[in-house]
């Protein structure tokens, strides 16, 4: 096991990030898991599985900087807006997928 903290530094090595401008979305992923797995401390094993959703939440930040959100397409005439349900949206970017919680299931504890 190791500490919040050491997760956090280790997340931000291994992603060469050298300011703290992630610290908080990488502070809350590591919570929500977790919070998932009923533990109170992060194992190392998972440090792969935080890292490649940083990496996944930086990269969707990045491709969708300037849009809005889960719309998919805008039709001004007659006004016609898609929003987007495919598998990748926000909500699964952000928070655990069904993908993401089968991955962290070996890890699971019951609450206490």
């Amino acid at each position: 096991m190791m500490s919040i903290e050491e997760m956090l530094t280790k997340v931000k090595q291994n992603l060469k990030i050298t300011d703290d401008s992630k610290d908080l979305i990488i502070t809350d992923v590591i919570q929500e898991v977790l919070n998932y797995c009923n533990l109170n401390e992060p194992p190392a094993e998972l440090e792969p599985f935080i890292r490649r959703k940083i990496k996944l939440i930086m990269d969707y930040e990045s491709e969708n900087a300037n849009a809005v959100f889960d719309v998919k397409s805008l039709k001004e005439g007659d006004v016609s807006i898609t929003y987007n349900t495919d598998e990748v949206s926000r909500e699964t970017i952000y928070g655990l997928s069904d993908r993401d919680k089968r991955t962290l299931m070996r890890f699971r504890r019951l609450p206490r």
